[in-house]
């Protein structure tokens, strides 16, 4: 695989996404070693801990990043829970939310998809800092990455106190990958 190619959804672990509880086998809240034992103990490329902005008051975390399967996992430092999961656009699992698939998908059809469920379920929607859609309702932010000459969603799936507050609790690595 190139440095760009994209996987098929074939290719793709299938997960499910349920917001506020799980991006499939990952469900928020749980340890690091428990992460590794959903992955099936894939190896991890990285474990990097990450002082968040002093003035949030928001604690450290750490992130262990599993390239093979195009997964980060963020965990809040103290006591290392799951918190946050990103989705790589060229690699990761195909995630998939009521049969949507969320990964690698166009940014603005997805955007658009987000803004009708917003409005058939009256969800909050939000817009990071880089622009970026998503709804602290479900925990979900939906990013940008480039694939080549294209770009395709990046989904991030949060507790709902990231997604409230997503640019204070995500590190800076995450929002430059693009």
């Amino acid at each position: 695989m190139g440095i760009w190619d994209v996987k098929q959804d074939h290719e793709r672990a299938q997960w499910t996404f349920i917001p506020h509880v799980s991006a499939g086998p990952l469900r928020f809240g749980i340890s690091p070693d428990e992460v590794g034992e959903a992955l099936m103990n894939t190896a991890t490329v990285s474990r990097q801990t990450y002082e968040t902005w002093p003035a949030s008051g928001s604690p450290s975390l750490v992130a262990t990043q599993f390239t093979e399967l195009g997964v980060t996992a963020y965990y809040e430092r103290e006591g290392e829970t799951l918190a946050g999961v990103a989705v790589d656009a060229l690699a990761g699992p195909q995630v998939t939310l009521d049969g949507t698939a969320l990964v690698a998908q166009v940014p603005s059809e997805a955007e658009t998809w987000l803004l009708n469920r917003a409005e058939a379920h009256e969800l909050n929607l939000l817009y990071t800092h880089a622009a970026d859609p998503g709804s602290a309702d479900l925990g979900l932010i939906m990013r940008a990455q480039r694939a080549g000459d294209i770009v395709l969603t990046r989904p991030l799936f949060l507790v709902r106190e990231w997604a409230e507050n997503s640019w204070d609790c995500i590190p800076g690595s995450e929002w430059s990958t693009f």
